[in-house]
């Protein structure tokens, strides 16, 4: 998992991922990114596929079926592939 702050001050966003407890990998880039995807609100969420291809893109909430379903079945997808 990554994660991509579209924040428009780096250092705000610094302070507020330390206090949220973020412990993934994440990149500042500032809302032009968020453009580049469609974005529409936050927070939103894309789904790439081993190959990288988007297969889902939403905002997400805890216990979305649709979501967890596929997530589940992408990350079973990887296991196989790796292997």
């Amino acid at each position: 998992m990554i994660g991509i702050n579209t924040d428009s001050d780096k250092e705000s966003y610094l302070e507020r991922a330390k206090g949220a407890g973020v412990t993934w990998r994440n990149a500042w880039m500032g809302f032009p990114i968020g453009e580049a995807f469609g974005v529409t609100g936050y927070p939103t969420v894309i789904l790439i596929d081993k190959d990288g291809v988007a297969r889902w893109q939403g905002h997400f909430f805890e216990g979305d079926q649709k979501f967890e379903s596929l997530l589940e079945e992408l990350l079973e997808e990887a296991k196989l592939a790796a292997k």
